[in-house]
């Protein structure tokens, strides 16, 4: 699943490793420093998107939830107007 947001464009899918668990990726690492701790950000060297971020299906929906409640839908039209988003582009990533 892609999610772009007022954060970055996130990439998220299914651990190889751990089918119960999700990785976040994103292309440019202060995109996850601005929702995760730098310690638990990892650099990825076989993918697009350079990080990563391993966590749990429960914390996934909590960062959802709470970037829901960030939302200012009096500015929706400015922000997206002023954003660089896509869709045929993200379809294309």
């Amino acid at each position: 699943m892609l999610v772009s947001s007022i954060y970055g464009v996130f990439s998220i899918g299914i651990q190889e490793e751990d089918p119960d668990k999700l990785v976040i990726k994103a292309r440019k690492k202060e995109a996850l420093q601005r929702i995760f701790d730098e310690k638990r950000i990892s650099l990825l060297s076989y993918d697009k998107f350079n990080f990563s971020v391993n966590l749990c299906k429960q914390e996934l929906a909590h960062i959802l939830i709470m970037m829901i409640k960030e939302i200012d839908y009096t500015d929706f039209e400015k922000v997206f107007d002023e954003s660089s988003f896509n869709s045929d582009q993200t379809l294309v990533k």
